[in-house]
């Protein structure tokens, strides 16, 4: 879908949070394959953001030239001054749309260019250009609102009541301009209805980028800043924002002068009231925490991730504290009035402590003192904020633009309990298309038979996948090349914005070589397990190395074509093809693992390799340790994810020794498996006993995803680790995830 977004020009650096809202709801869009289309004040230029980033598009010339036009000029002038009449100052910006034909003319002049389907403002005062642009080209409006504004501005001594009354009118006269109205809070989506807001409302909160704020803590805040060395009181936001302006005002003089002298308040964000600033204070004298402004800070996660405790005194305004979630998603312990967790289904005591504003001190001494309690309310912030990722919430905005609107419904991610890792790789789908190979591998036995998954089962596979977050899918078989209606399931697989891989033996990329170009494959992984002769036994056919090698070939040329046109401005539509080598490594080839691997790097192609499973005939002997160890080092020294992997291909000698304690992995968390016939797995051990839990043909995807078999299972994988004695990748993807071995005593206890 096609979506132009009207908003603010203060979007970068997303300094404040609703440039942060504005930004990642953007992304989170484009993540979900629609193309996006950001208008602001600039007269020069607009943004399009796709799955691959933002890109500038300049005005054509002879349009730029027309916003010159002295009547135009004039009039946008004039929108300054009638917006400035009727709101605060700073805020005219979030007005002036409503009276500027120059405003207009730029919102209409992309809707035509870019094929617009669906308009966003962001405030109400953009619906206007949104609503001009509905009239003559059509499409839908979906408003999104930051707060109800009448509400919030009734909270500042500026307004008197009548004036309230005349923004409430005309906040509900513009919102019913729109088709579908989104508040990021329950409490929001009341007051529009009360104020007489007749189109559906839908309740969306804010996101926060979880896995940002996962890492542990990079900065020494009390080092950087010249801090005392006790605990760091963290706040943030856009200080000249009323809320925020009167959150910090009390912070500096109400709750500093009550706490330890050790401690500090570092308050970092847009227009720091150095006023307020209090230095630390000298030994000997009263109690009472320094408080330092920082301004604003690009590693804003980093700052969160190294503070002790966080707080959130808010007094007015409304809608989601988008500070809230940030803070939760660091593990952070929180001390917040109910006003500032507005918006938030969270439990008092649980995730964060609330506290009124004669209490506010006391909750953060009592805090400061007990770390276990610090530990515990942090931990399940984490937990309940897992359900918050902007992944989620772009969904949400999705099926609100597709006419589709719901209610958002956090859903905790299904590892949210599990303990604190880093993800592997995006969300994959390991899909075995089909059953029947062109070759005979002697370690496989995919070649015997002839089955093939149907299309209509795959594409509403594909639809469930995207339903649990799923980014990528590898397409494997058998041959996948052989799938009478291959390149249909790529065409599904790219209508839902996936990127699609392709795992193939090669042998038959030049025959299709002209839809493979086309096709929209991101990376073609290609198998090469020797020089030609041992490849060609282990492959079970002659002259199989040759056609793979001038596939490969021919793989790595189109892709530095691709790559040098993309660099230089070409949106090319070709494929993208980024080619891998995989390489099987057995007692048969291990002597020639160097020289495949040196051959492969010549060509400009990744290289991946790992010892062979389920096949004790092939597996390395005592006398091919020497071998095997000489060519991981030799592989290392230059490949700093090999050397990462060192622990990994060492314990690899002991798999094939039979050495099979439980393998830990993350099956069922960051990748799962279905066979062409829908068996649901963890991964892509297609014929390992116990591994099957469901079938996606007869039980929806996302039903079994959640279901408390696949759970238990989940859990078990992650904790105690699988018994079926695979040995590929997806164990050290577990070890890079979690600082901790896939491997683990039959005692359950962990080998670090």
């Amino acid at each position: 879908m096609r979506i132009a977004v009207l908003t603010r020009p203060d979007l970068f650096p997303a300094w404040h949070g609703a440039a942060v809202k504005i930004v990642r709801t953007v992304e989170a869009l484009a993540a979900r394959g629609d193309t996006v289309s950001v208008v602001t004040e600039d007269r020069d230029r607009y943004w399009r953001v796709t799955n691959d980033g933002w890109s500038e598009v300049p005005f054509g010339g002879r349009f730029r030239a027309v916003q010159e036009w002295p009547v135009l000029r004039n009039q946008a002038r004039a929108a300054r001054w009638v917006a400035r009449a009727g709101y605060p100052a700073e805020e005219t910006l979030l007005y002036r749309p409503m009276f500027d034909p120059a405003w207009w003319a730029r919102v209409l002049y992309v809707g035509q260019a870019e094929g617009i389907e669906v308009w966003q403002p962001e405030f109400p005062g953009f619906v206007v250009p949104a609503w001009i642009a509905r009239s003559l080209l059509g499409g839908r409006i979906t408003l999104g609102t930051h707060n109800a504004e009448f509400h919030r501005l009734a909270q500042t001594n500026a307004f008197t009541p009548a004036r309230v009354n005349r923004l409430r009118r005309l906040e509900a006269l513009l919102l019913n301009r729109a088709d579908d109205v989104v508040a990021c809070s329950v409490e929001d989506v009341g007051r529009l209805r009360e104020a007489g807001v007749t189109r559906p409302v839908w309740h969306i909160p804010h996101g926060v980028q979880v896995g940002a704020y996962r890492a542990p803590a990079s900065i020494d805040l009390r080092v950087r800043y010249g801090l005392a060395g006790g605990p760091v009181l963290f706040f943030h936001g856009t200080l000249h924002y009323g809320p925020n302006r009167d959150a910090v005002e009390y912070l500096a003089t109400k709750l500093a002068p009550r706490l330890p002298s050790s401690t500090t308040l570092l308050i970092t964000g847009l227009s720091p009231p150095r006023e307020l600033e209090r230095p630390r204070a000298l030994e000997g004298e009263a109690d009472g925490a320094a408080v330092h402004f920082t301004g604003p800070v690009d590693d804003l996660a980093g700052h969160i991730r190294a503070a002790d405790l966080c707080l959130c005194p808010v007094f007015a305004g409304g809608g989601t504290r988008m500070k809230l979630l940030e803070y939760f998603a660091a593990g952070k312990p929180v001390v917040s009035t109910a006003l500032g967790a507005e918006g938030l289904r969270v439990t008092h005591d649980s995730e964060l402590i609330i506290a009124d504003r004669d209490g506010f001190a006391g909750a953060v001494n009592d805090l400061l003192w007990d770390a276990p309690a610090r530990r515990r309310l942090g931990q399940a912030a984490r937990r309940w904020v897992a359900a918050y990722d902007w992944n989620a919430v772009g969904e949400a905005w999705q099926a609100v633009h597709r006419g589709q609107g719901r209610d958002f419904v956090p859903q905790v991610p299904v590892d949210a309990h599990l303990p604190v890792r880093e993800v592997s790789k995006p969300r994959t789908l390991l899909f075995l298309i089909n059953r029947g190979c062109n070759l005979r591998c002697s370690f496989c036995d995919l070649w015997e038979g002839n089955e093939n998954v149907p299309l209509d089962e795959a594409a509403r596979l594909f639809d469930e996948a995207v339903a649990i977050e799923t980014k990528t899918v590898v397409l494997t078989g058998g041959e996948p090349l052989l799938h009478p209606r291959f390149f249909e399931i790529v065409a599904e697989v790219r209508k839902r914005g996936l990127s699609v891989n392709v795992t193939t033996n090669g042998t038959l990329v030049d025959r299709h070589w002209e839809r493979i170009v086309s096709g929209g494959i991101d990376s073609i992984s290609v198998s090469l397990d020797g020089l030609a002769d041992t490849h060609d036994r282990l492959r079970g056919r002659p002259g199989s190395f040759n056609r793979t090698w001038t596939a490969l070939e021919r793989i790595v040329a189109h892709h530095r074509t691709v790559v040098a046109a993309r660099k230089a401005g070409d949106p090319s539509a070709a494929s993208l093809l980024d080619p891998c080598v995989y390489f099987t490594v057995t007692r048969e080839n291990v002597g020639e693992l160097l020289a495949v691997w040196r051959k492969v790097r010549e060509l400009g192609a990744r290289f991946d390799f790992w010892p062979v499973n389920d096949a004790p005939e092939l597996y390395l002997r005592p006398e091919d340790a020497p071998v095997w160890q000489h060519a991981v080092a030799t592989i290392a020294a230059e490949d700093s994810g090999v050397a990462g992997r060192s622990h990994y291909y060492a314990q690899a000698l002991g798999y094939h020794r039979g050495e099979t304690s439980p393998m830990r992995c993350l099956g069922f968390i960051d990748q799962y498996g279905v066979r062409y016939d829908g068996a649901f797995l963890p991964c892509c051990v297609w014929g390992g006993d116990g591994l099957v839990a469901g079938n996606v043909f007869e039980t929806p995807l996302s039903t079994l995803w959640r279901s408390p078999d696949v759970q238990a299972r989940r859990e078990q994988m992650f904790n105690t680790g699988c018994t079926v004695g695979c040995y590929n990748h997806s164990l050290y993807e577990f070890g890079v995830s979690t600082g901790l071995s896939h491997r683990v005593t039959p005692a359950g206890a962990i080998r670090k």
